[in-house]
């Protein structure tokens, strides 16, 4: 959800080792992942108070008096009227938290999809539901990938293999979500309008992203409406045995899981190594997650030697080229409960013209689409 966190100056540093009485200007970019809908771009004073009881109150407001660190913007830009969370401990290893956002936002109406409106204005995007949902999941994550709420018979890989997995997810998870957004370090523009009006698709391109094979990138994303629930659509694209069906790697061959784990209470929700058939030195690795707010399929190629050695626990600065899914539910209420279904495919440009690299991840990403729809719908 949050890209581009800066803080721009600390106002009262509070007790030494410790958050307590913090009070410190920030600023940040909240995001979507798809091209569709820009970033939101606030700027406001954070501060962070323990209560006698022990508890905490983090409160976000945007204050006009800081108008020196501003710089001219073309997102939406979002002043915060007292947002943020109270946060109890319960005394038994969890925790209560209730989130409040209080937002006002001067959006650029001619940059926001009209198939995206309705998330954005509902709150469903950006709202306090999202923010727990996020923050529930990250605990999970947390808490089932480093093996502190499962027993050795419910998964072959040891607690340091599943860290070196997780740590590695999270940082593809991570990059895709910071390919897929509309923020203020990517610069999308229409490739290609197909016949249907369903399917816009934009590229952009990057160089020298951290984490990612050296040149030239050239990314392609696309939102497209799709008739049928939010849970079908996520279990059919996490289904290996649906991917030849839509996958051009994945075609004519056999798809079969080399190790996986989950990272919460619903097994859906998991990180997994996946090996094809007709590929013996490409392994995929994947998470798949979802609750109420959305949902999310990733993957990225690795190597097996790669895979070795996280499943022995060395932590690796592996290079990663991730590409995947995330699934919206469709609340506009004109389709019953529909879908939104936003795809980001990249590759590394290596020796093609400018004009043939965007049209081949332009087509990748509508046929790979025209195939979802048509086995999903």
């Amino acid at each position: 959800m949050v890209t581009n966190a800066q803080i721009l100056e600390i106002l009262s540093p509070g007790e030494e080792e410790s958050y307590k009485e913090r009070t410190q200007i920030m600023s940040a970019e909240f995001v979507l992942p798809t091209p569709k809908v820009p970033a939101r771009e606030a700027q406001f004073v954070r501060y962070s108070h323990q209560q006698l009881d022990g508890s905490w109150i983090i409160v976000d407001v945007s204050v006009d008096e800081w108008r020196q660190f501003q710089r001219p913007s073309t997102r939406s830009i979002c002043r915060k009227r007292p947002s943020g969370c109270l946060i109890r401990d319960l005394q038994n290893g969890s925790s209560f938290v209730t989130w409040v956002e209080n937002v006002d936002v001067r959006e650029r109406t001619e940059d926001l999809h009209p198939r995206l409106r309705p998330i954005v204005e509902s709150g469903y995007a950006f709202g306090a539901r999202r923010w727990i949902s996020n923050l529930q999941a990250q605990a999970e994550r947390f808490i089932y990938s480093t093996g502190i709420n499962t027993s050795p018979s419910d998964s072959p890989i040891s607690p340091e293999g599943r860290r070196s997995l997780a740590i590695t997810a999270k940082r593809m998870v991570i990059s895709f979500c910071s390919d897929a957004c509309n923020s203020t370090y990517h610069n999308w523009s229409s490739s290609n309008k197909t016949r249907e009006k369903t399917m816009e698709v934009k590229t952009n391109k990057r160089r020298g992203d951290p984490g990612k094979p050296p040149g030239l990138h050239r990314t392609a994303g696309c939102t497209i409406e799709l008739l049928s629930s939010h849970n079908r659509v996520f279990d059919y694209l996490r289904d290996i045995q649906n991917r030849p069906q839509w996958e051009r790697i994945s075609t004519n061959s056999i798809v079969h899981e080399l190790a996986t784990f989950s990272t919460g209470p619903d097994p859906r929700n998991c990180i997994s190594v996946l090996a094809i058939s007709r590929h013996n030195d490409l392994l995929l690795l994947q998470e798949c997650s979802t609750d109420e707010t959305g949902s999310f399929v990733i993957f990225a190629p690795i190597e097996k030697a790669e895979f070795q050695s996280m499943l022995c626990g060395v932590d690796q600065e592996i290079q990663l080229m991730p590409f995947g899914f995330y699934i919206l539910p469709n609340v506009s209420g004109s389709i019953l409960d529909g879908t939104l279904l936003t795809m980001v495919f990249q590759i590394t440009v290596k020796n093609v013209s400018k004009k043939k690299a965007v049209e081949a991840v332009t087509q990748t990403v509508k046929e790979t689409l025209q195939k979802i729809m048509e086995a999903v719908n």
